[in-house]
């Protein structure tokens, strides 16, 4: 086995709009309550509420002036742009549309292998991103993304022998196919869910029919695909039927990191100035299974790992890859785009470097 991490996911073009539209949306909207209540206390109700904000937001400009700039995207551009930019050998497994040559051009000067990067002859999706201080927002349009799909592409999976890990982001019915295919081979397998994709735990169950190594979820969306809030205990007790290391990103609470045989390892979040969320999740992935590939040699080794014996060892291995995705992560969202080796080595220095 020579390495590298194959990323098995989604690939398409952002379109971003910078502009203070929602800035002046919320002072238009806070304007008029304001004036409405001062002269009208008696008089406020919630449809009264909801015609002052239509009326707020269609008396505001037609025209809204932006900066707009195109860019590559999806959950494997961002996990395989960031696992290159951190010295790991990557290869995309991803399928485009027309027009869409240009992101393969630039994939192959970061160094990404695109050999296996397919085209359809369908429109390439477009995610819509409204930028500003305020917020970020991004239309998507779900069914051009899965039209972008292997139905009619014999992929060759013969050199997926060579790698150490496949990594689906995100798992959706598209990439079933390959991901399963690639289990004769001995690769450590992950994966990412998405409550977009996947909104229940029957669809789940029909999705992933086998126990994985590798699972990365939203707290949140876990919670929305089991339909409760629970102890985290009794959460991580249904999803540990799908994989046999779980990563629960939480925004600005951190992680946490559940494994067979380990204790539950809490990791908290860092304080940076955060400029852009996007791509946050992606990056905390990429950053996890960059560390991860570093410590770990081969299948072999980690089901040793995995045993009961082992498990302090495990511990200590999923603490390093935690700290190291959490500043990637943080390094994502404060400067806009991923580190390399050096980048994120001087990050952790500046930052004093502590364990978790």
């Amino acid at each position: 086995m020579s390495g590298g991490i194959l990323v098995l996911g989604e690939l398409h073009e952002d379109l971003y709009y910078e502009n203070d539209f929602f800035e002046l949306l919320v002072e238009r909207i806070a304007d008029r309550v304001f004036n409405f209540l001062y002269y009208n206390p008696d008089d406020f109700s919630r449809k009264r509420l909801k015609n002052i904000a239509v009326k707020a937001l269609s008396n505001l400009p037609k025209k809204v002036n932006s900066s707009c700039y195109m860019k590559r995207g999806g959950n494997g551009n961002n996990s395989a742009e960031c696992l290159v930019a951190l010295g790991v050998p990557t290869k995309l497994v991803s399928v485009i549309g027309r027009g869409s040559e240009w992101m393969i051009k630039e994939l192959k000067d970061l160094g990404i292998d695109t050999r296996d990067i397919y085209h359809v002859n369908e429109l390439t999706p477009i995610s819509t991103i409204i930028k500003s201080n305020l917020t970020t927002k991004i239309f998507v349009a779900p069914e051009l993304k899965e039209r972008m799909n292997f139905k009619s592409i014999p992929v060759s999976i013969e050199d997926f022998k060579n790698y150490k890990i496949i990594f689906t982001t995100p798992m959706a019915e598209k990439f079933k196919d390959i991901l399963e295919k690639s289990q004769q081979f001995e690769l450590i397998t992950a994966f990412n869910i998405e409550l977009q994709k996947l909104q229940t735990i029957n669809q789940l169950n029909q999705l992933v029919e086998q126990r994985h190594d590798i699972l990365f979820l939203n707290l949140k969306d876990a919670e929305a695909i089991i339909n409760k809030q629970c102890e985290f205990t009794e959460l991580d007790d249904i999803f540990k039927r799908w994989a046999r290391i779980r990563i629960y990103t939480n925004g600005k609470e951190g992680s946490l990191i559940a494994s067979d045989n380990t204790s539950v390892l809490e990791v908290p979040a860092l304080e940076v100035k955060v400029i852009d969320r996007t791509g946050a999740g992606d990056c905390y992935a990429a950053g996890f299974l960059a560390k991860f590939y570093e410590l770990i040699k081969n299948k072999q080794q980690l089901n040793s790992l995995l045993m009961k014996e082992n498990s302090n060892e495990l511990l200590e291995i999923l603490k390093e890859c935690a700290f190291f995705a959490t500043h990637i992560s943080a390094y994502k969202i404060s400067r806009q785009k991923p580190p390399t080796k050096k980048e994120i080595n001087e990050f952790i220095e500046a930052r004093g470097g502590d364990k978790i």
